[in-house]
């Protein structure tokens, strides 16, 4: 088995990378965020659950690409189910408007005492999940660590390739919206 980096992209203050596994019958793909950010801990941790319930009052979350379209059930818990609409651009053919696919994840693990989640897929094309979490660095910096990992079938070539594009675009955009704040640009 042999592993191969399909991306190692640099962000303002960490990384992100995709890197593939090769097994016998497939491929996994390990998909790793790390990121310092000036905000605390439970405070980011706070912003990504909104993400996942709520996307529009998450200010971090790049809500034009990505944004939950309902709230799960219940509210947030082990075992709800969650959905997210994904908006990606058509990198090789801008002109061409995205369309909008909805995805269903289950919340596999919740701990907001320790700032981490952790999520797998339901529908997706990718079979697969990740672990979230913020670990506080000083009083108003934590780091984001989200890992996954995902089963790729050969067939699946054309959904790598968007990740590809998508993985630093998306991370990309919400650093700037980390960087803006909560209230946005100031002028």
């Amino acid at each position: 088995m042999s592993n191969e980096i399909l991306l190692e992209h640099k962000l303002k203050d960490g990384t992100v990378v995709l890197e593939r596994e090769q097994r016998e019958q497939d491929s996994l793909l390990h998909f790793t965020v790390d990121m310092t950010i000036d905000y605390p801990a439970d405070v980011v941790f706070e912003q990504l659950v909104l993400a996942m319930v709520d996307s529009e009052r998450s200010w971090i979350w790049p809500i034009e690409y990505e944004y939950s379209p309902e709230r799960p059930q219940g509210g947030v818990r082990e075992g709800c189910q969650f959905k997210m609409t994904y908006k990606v651009p058509r990198f090789d053919k801008p002109e061409i408007p995205a369309k909008a696919v909805t995805y269903t994840y289950v919340l596999a693990q919740y701990r907001p005492e320790n700032c981490l989640f952790e999520y797998r897929s339901v529908d997706h094309p990718l079979e697969g999940g990740a672990v979230v979490q913020t670990l506080p660095l000083k009083k108003n910096q934590c780091r984001l660590c989200w890992k996954g990992a995902y089963k790729q079938d050969v067939e699946q070539a054309v959904v790598v390739e968007s990740l590809r594009n998508y993985i630093p675009f998306f991370y990309g955009k919400m650093e700037q919206r980390i960087a803006t704040g909560p209230s946005g640009p100031s002028v």
